[in-house]
């Protein structure tokens, strides 16, 4: 048996977003939609009002928040400026994850435009872990910087930022992490932190920092220094991190997509090469091309790598750092085999699949397990954790599925635990190699308890009926007005009931195509990533809920329903 067979078919039950027909109506006739596109709209509680406008056609003046209403971002860009001018040096101390890189080469490709003295420091995932160290505090004031400014951590740092102001240097914080107090920094920015809320909370790093950028350009005024030439990096992070696209985000997104399609920075022009994206951008080009990309760098070596790819003026330079990261990607894509197929024979070996599955080995890369704890909570639907050994401990991370906060479920075997943090959907942790087996037999017993109050199986919330034949190229066209797609703004998912699936076949060995007729209408559905489905069998009647989109191949176009459930029709 393959490793691949060890994967269990999880299937996805159908449900319908509640209807409102006519609400429905109402935004067809207000917005010259079709009844298809309203019925979408209505379903995900859209009123034919301003919010609405604002999401059909989002401008960056009258869908963002005000940057003075961030909480102390105005102080921030004062200092800034203050320190800059005056050439007191400004070093930049960010994470090694997409979010982090991002925001961090957004903030210092500013600063180095505004002829500020600066640089950016990047923690060692394998040496230093996640955070500010005081290796990083140290380098900073041994090489003249001033001030110390973090994105995307800081809020949990207070030891390293107590050390920080013992040697002199002024801290700014700017992060969006879960805040139980404030850090001990001179100024700190974070939307979680009492009396702010700013855009909701669900800003990244790279949105803040850009935050941090609209409230620089505002002093300084140089027309190099738009605000906007900066989204492109801005929207990689707000991408790659998976906050809700929604409102000021989704703008962020798209804009920033648009920036990216036509961007001159050389570094993003060679990754876009290396990824084979050219002039449309999408958020799957991020998420799936550009974002593994950039990640690798962090998981297999260093986040430097990226900071010098996003910021360099040569494109020769930046061509060799794209495909430095391209190979790094393929080595990380090799590495999260292994060690997902090794943590699969490692649960099938155990018969019956735990509430709480917990994989580890001393050889697991510990850059590649929280993809492999992702895989396996897709593979089983379960909680799941996965660990490496690393500087003579175990490190792990977690992740959760959804009504099972992974932080809150990590702060209840806290007893097992080194250090441990994260936020509802994932986590990290660390412990010693005797705690191990102990933390698996009670995460087991933990998830056991929680998954007696939460579905245990994956469903698929679609968004309206449709009829075979309401899809048309046009109606495709149509809802791509909802993109840029992501976390908390999905793609239109749509439910066609009583198709007769009239042919199956298996592409690549890897992929099922079902051809679906309604009698009249045929479609293409196909379901990626998948060998066999037990209600797609020739013959079936089945309802599917999917998206619509057109597939061009060798210049043909065909309509085609990308399905993420299949039933059996009743």
């Amino acid at each position: 048996m393959s490793n691949t067979e060890l994967i269990p078919k999880v299937l996805k039950r159908v449900r319908l977003r509640e209807q409102n027909p006519s609400v429905a109506e109402e935004i067809a006739y207000a917005f010259s939609l079709s009844p298809l596109t309203s019925r979408v709209l209505s379903a995900r509680g859209f009123l034919p009002d301003e919010r609405l406008k604002n999401y059909l056609v989002p401008t960056l003046k009258s869908g963002l928040p005000n940057p003075s209403e961030l909480k102390n971002l105005d102080a921030a860009a004062d200092t800034i400026c203050e320190f800059g001018k005056a050439d007191r040096g400004i070093a930049i101390a960010c994470d090694f994850d997409v979010d982090g890189l991002s925001g961090g080469s957004l903030v210092y490709d500013f600063l180095q435009k505004a002829g500020f003295r600066s640089h950016v420091y990047v923690p060692d995932r394998f040496s230093e872990g996640y955070g500010l160290n005081e290796r990083i505090v140290r380098d900073v004031k041994k090489h003249g910087y001033e001030m110390l400014l973090t994105i995307d951590y800081g809020t949990t740092n207070k030891k390293e930022l107590e050390l920080a102001k013992e040697l002199g240097l002024y801290t700014v914080v700017v992060d969006h992490h879960h805040v139980v107090s404030n850090p001990p920094a001179d100024i700190f920015i974070n939307p979680h932190q009492e009396g702010c809320g700013f855009a909701d909370g669900t800003l990244c790093a790279a949105g803040l920092g850009w935050y941090l950028v609209v409230a620089l350009s505002s002093r300084l005024k140089n027309e190099d220094l738009n605000p906007k030439n900066f989204l492109d990096l801005a929207c990689l992070g707000t991408i790659c991190d998976m906050v809700p696209l929604q409102g000021p985000n989704r703008i962020i997104a798209r804009r920033g997509l648009e920036n990216l399609a036509n961007t001159s920075r050389p570094g993003l022009v060679a990754l876009k090469n290396v990824c084979g994206v050219s002039h449309n951008v999408s958020c799957s080009h991020v998420s799936f091309g550009i974002g593994p990309r950039l990640n690798a760098a962090g998981r297999m070596v260093s986040g430097e790598l990226v900071i010098e790819l996003l910021t360099t003026q040569d494109s020769r330079k930046a061509e060799k750092l794209a495909k430095k990261l391209n190979k790094l990607n393929l080595e990380r894509q090799a590495t999260e085999e292994e060690v997902k197929n090794e943590a699969l024979k490692q649960i099938s070996s155990r018969g019956e699949v735990p509430s709480g599955i917990v994989a580890w080995d001393k050889n697991f890369h510990t850059g590649v397990i929280g993809i492999v704890a992702q895989r396996l909570v897709e593979a089983y639907y379960r909680p799941a954790a996965v660990l490496g050994f690393d500087q003579g401990k175990f490190k792990g991370s977690v992740r959760g599925i959804k009504g099972v906060s992974v932080v809150q479920l990590l702060g209840s075997l806290s007893e097992y635990l080194l250090q441990f943090g994260g936020h509802d959907g994932a986590g990290g942790f660390s412990l010693e190699e005797t705690k191990v087996t102990l933390f698996a037999e009670a995460f087991n017993s933990k998830c056991d308890e929680l998954l007696r109050d939460v579905e245990t199986e994956p469903s698929v919330e679609a968004d309206t009926e449709a009829d075979l034949g309401e899809l048309t190229p046009a109606i495709v066209r149509e809802l791509k007005r909802f993109e840029p797609l992501g976390v908390g703004n999905p793609s239109p998912q749509l439910l066609l009931r009583s198709l007769r699936v009239k042919a199956i076949k298996l592409l690549k060995d890897a992929h099922l195509k079902a051809t679906l007729t309604d009698g009249k209408n045929l479609i293409s559905g196909m379901m990626w990533r998948t060998k066999e489905h037990p209600a797609l069998k020739v013959g079936n009647s089945v309802d599917v809920v999917g998206k619509a989109d057109i597939n061009t191949f060798f210049g043909n176009a065909e309509l085609q329903m990308n399905l993420q459930a299949v039933e059996v029709a009743a």
